[in-house]
């Protein structure tokens, strides 16, 4: 028999090793992790225990051996022992918030993704809080795992953590065409247990008939008027959509006059746009519109002024200045009395306006008048000027009566010399009609 040369017997080993190595290569293909090869299940639940809860769950799916395998991976399961999805994920749920891992991850989380993590739960039989903090990324499909439960208590789908403005730029796809049909599913069960939902601002300010028609639904709810109570503000103000008497937090529900029978009160938060009972979080009045706002929400409030020592809500802090773009409480912002009636609502802070070139608005000390730089050089117009010798920001009126009163700056003299004229004017005016 003819002898193959040696090159071909090399080259034919060669091409059925690579072709083994394909197969492995195709094998390990399937494997969503290897860990579960690798590692005992001991070792896998105590790396688990160190996760953030979603994390915990999102480590256990993609650890778990997936539903079809090849043969390849049949065999080795002989030799190792099954890993349980629970006994790392775990078994006691009551409360899983997306806000405990990085905002980063959160919002990148698919609508595939959370229902995953939901079923493997069994969020519709155990869990009872649910949070979609920062889950900026999802439509709602995703929550059709949570369709039927009898176990949720509380949803939260304002998307944004607690002590947080829910207004989100740029709007996140969060569609209620999707997610309110899962809570209708929710609510029509007869041991519906459901105490509370946060809805995302959105819904609240835009015109969604379907979402009017929920409110309304979930009001009528047996459940829900067994206490005697109303359950969402239905009108068109900005508390519409909200839950009303129910602290977003403990969910304890408070009668109208605020007191509860603990001692404690409710309060609703500008800011964070929630309820809040004194017994979960304090609350502080705004020293300008004096409506309240929670503790935790005043570092999100601060007027950009260092100097500045008074406790403001998000709505009193809307000066923004058009120069630094910083935002500035009532008293360290100025808005041109004169340029606001003209319509263009020009609003300097004290810090720009104190610079050369700006068309800031200075204040006056005495007064108070609020008058731009452009407008007070108008003729006719009680203008305010800022004196840098005496130091002081008067309008023309207050610097002519500290003038008259023995004022002798000669700056301030000059700046009210066309006044000091004017006055003369008339008095001669007067003076001559007295002697005809």
């Amino acid at each position: 028999a003819s002898q193959e040369p040696p090159s071909r017997i090399q080259d034919t080993m060669l091409s059925k090793s690579n072709k083994r190595r394909r197969i492995a290569a195709d094998a390990c293909t399937t494997i969503i992790c290897p860990l579960y090869d690798l590692l005992p299940e001991k070792m896998l639940e105590e790396v688990a225990s160190f996760l953030a809860a979603p994390s915990r769950v999102l480590f256990a799916i993609a650890i778990t051996p997936p539903s079809s395998i090849s043969p390849y991976h049949m065999i080795m399961a002989r030799s190792r022992p099954n890993v349980s999805r629970s006994s790392i994920a775990g078994n006691e749920w009551h409360t899983l918030d997306f806000g405990d891992v990085e905002k980063e991850l959160a919002a990148k989380l698919s609508d595939d993704a959370i229902s995953k993590v939901l079923l493997h739960i069994d969020a519709a039989n155990k869990l009872k809080i649910l949070r979609l903090t920062n889950c900026s990324n999802m439509t709602g499909a995703g929550l059709v795992s949570l369709s039927g439960s009898t176990s949720i208590e509380q949803i939260d789908l304002s998307l944004v953590g607690a002590h947080q403005s829910p207004i989100l730029d740029p709007k996140p796809p969060l569609d209620c065409d999707l997610v309110l049909p899962i809570l209708d599913s929710i609510i029509n069960q007869g041991r519906c247990q459901l105490k509370h939902l946060q809805f995302p601002h959105m819904w609240r300010g835009g015109d969604y008939d379907q979402f009017n028609e929920f409110l309304e639904r979930y009001d009528e709810m047996d459940e829900m008027l067994g206490d005697g109570r109303d359950v969402f503000v239905t009108f068109g103000d900005m508390y519409f959509g909200i839950q009303d008497y129910t602290c977003s937090e403990c969910t304890q529900y408070y009668s109208s006059g605020r007191d509860g029978e603990d001692g404690n009160a409710l309060y609703f938060c500008n800011t964070c746009e929630r309820y809040h009972c004194t017994q979960c979080s304090a609350m502080v009045e705004c020293q300008t519109c004096e409506d309240f706002l929670c503790v935790d929400c005043i570092p999100h409030t601060f007027c950009a002024s260092p100097s500045c020592t008074d406790i403001v809500c998000n709505n009193c802090l809307s000066n923004k200045c058009h120069k630094c773009s910083k935002k500035w409480c009532t008293d360290c912002s100025h808005i041109c009395i004169e340029c606001d009636g003209n319509g263009c609502y020009q609003t300097c802070c004290a810090e720009c306006s104190a610079k050369e070139g700006v068309n800031g608005v200075h204040r006056c000390d005495v007064c108070h008048t609020k008058l731009c730089v452009e407008c007070s050089e108008k003729e006719k117009v009680n203008g305010v000027h800022w004196c840098d010798v005496c130091d002081e920001k008067l309008c023309d009126k207050c610097r002519l009566i500290g003038c008259q009163g023995g004022n002798n700056c000669s700056v301030c003299v000059k700046m009210v010399a066309p006044l000091l004229l004017e006055e003369n004017r008339q008095l001669r005016d007067e003076h001559t009609n007295l002697e005809d």
